[in-house]
């Protein structure tokens, strides 16, 4: 696929020497449409009025992200600024001059528009899916050609597995597919055995599954906290972690990583510190409470280190580089952290600000390896 090696800035935290192998792999690169238009051309007529007539009829819990205007084509029409590219992320050239020619990045995933997520929490699933094929024929048409270094997480909804497991099967063999992408915002939580299909099929299909965060509190998913809606955007951020732990919590006590032991799970966005606390809390439980899932057979805290994965972005920053030494090597990030830029949004973390200077191991595991291992590169 892509030419292997990069050569790396030298930055703090970034090492000088160039690299044979594939030094820098981005788990979360987002990618968009200029325009719901776009997506005619991969809908039913039916669907294409129902786009037409209505729009794309994306829920939204109501706080600000990112200003796309994806249901609001008549918005969109006509602006090709710098500022609305920033924003959108709808053009290939930007995201190689920006980001992957800058950083030498050897592969970048595409997670698809975060807005968009929400088609996972509409009431119509056969809408929701069908919204989700049209954008996944969209990426495989329109951005994949362009550059071998991209790799897609397809979008499917799990609010119906059946047609998900369908996507999957009907895309898992395209070499540039990897993964899928879901929101934290869903029906039940991922453990649940409604969902046990779609795992089986990422198993057997060697995809990774990539939990983003998104569509918490809007459509059919329930508030996004556990005391309800929150009143600001930075309460609802700070919700993220509590919505991971929940769903990580509830793949590991419903056996889903004892069933499918291949299965690599990773949490976009969603910060790192939960990770720890999960463990550590989960296991000592687990001693006084395991009669409640005799079938796992391990500590919950080894099913989270050899099936799941947390993002770096965004990344905690501590006091003093000694305390974020201290939750990486708490959270076994050798095992378990993956590099994700979060490119383009205003708030995305390059390679080289966001960590101390790194032993070279674990730089390579967290640049590299860990992704690699996951999605089979």
């Amino acid at each position: 696929m892509a030419q292997l090696g990069t050569h790396p800035i030298s930055a703090p935290g970034w090492p000088e020497k160039t690299s044979e192998d594939v030094a820098l792999i981005d788990c979360d690169v987002h990618h968009n449409v200029r325009s719901p238009k776009d997506l005619f051309p991969f809908l039913s007529r039916a669907h294409q009025e129902i786009l037409t007539d209505q729009g794309l009829l994306l829920p939204s819990s109501g706080f600000f992200n990112v200003p796309w205007r994806m249901n609001r084509p008549d918005l969109s029409e006509g602006r090709d600024d710098g500022i609305q590219m920033r924003e959108r992320c709808d053009n290939y050239a930007f995201l190689r001059e920006r980001h992957l020619d800058v950083w030498q990045v050897d592969y970048a995933l595409l997670t698809g528009p975060p807005p968009f997520y929400s088609v996972c929490v509409l009431p119509d699933v056969d809408y929701a899916a069908a919204l989700c094929r049209a954008f996944n024929d969209f990426t495989l048409e329109q951005w994949l050609p362009h550059d071998e270094r991209l790799l897609a997480a397809i979008m499917v909804s799990p609010s119906d597995p059946i047609q998900a497991v369908q996507e999957v099967k009907r895309l898992a063999d395209h070499p540039q597919v990897v993964g899928i992408t879901i929101p934290n915002g869903a029906r039940f939580p991922y453990g649940n055995r409604f969902y046990h299909p779609l795992w089986e099929a990422c198993e057997q299909s060697n995809l990774g599954v990539i939990v983003h965060a998104g569509a918490a509190g809007a459509g059919i998913a329930p508030p996004i906290s556990a005391v309800g809606m929150p009143t600001y955007y930075m309460e609802e951020r700070m919700a993220r972690p509590a919505q991971a732990t929940a769903h990580c919590a509830s793949m590991i006590c419903e056996g889903v990583f004892e069933k499918y032991p291949n299965l690599k799970v990773a949490f976009i966005e969603v910060q790192q510190y939960w990770a720890i606390g999960l463990m550590w809390h989960m296991d000592a439980d687990w001693k006084a409470l395991r009669d409640q899932t005799p079938w796992l057979k391990m500590l919950p805290s080894e099913y989270f280190r050899r099936n799941v994965r947390v993002g770096s972005q965004p990344m905690h920053e501590p006091e003093t580089p000694d305390q974020l030494l201290g939750m990486l090597d708490s959270m076994h990030a050798d095992e378990t952290l993956i590099y994700c830029s979060d490119f383009p949004h205003y708030d995305w973390d390059d390679p080289t600000t966001n960590f101390p200077p790194l032993e070279p191991n674990l730089h390579q595991r967290i640049f590299s390896k860990n992704a690699a291992e996951m999605f089979g590169l």
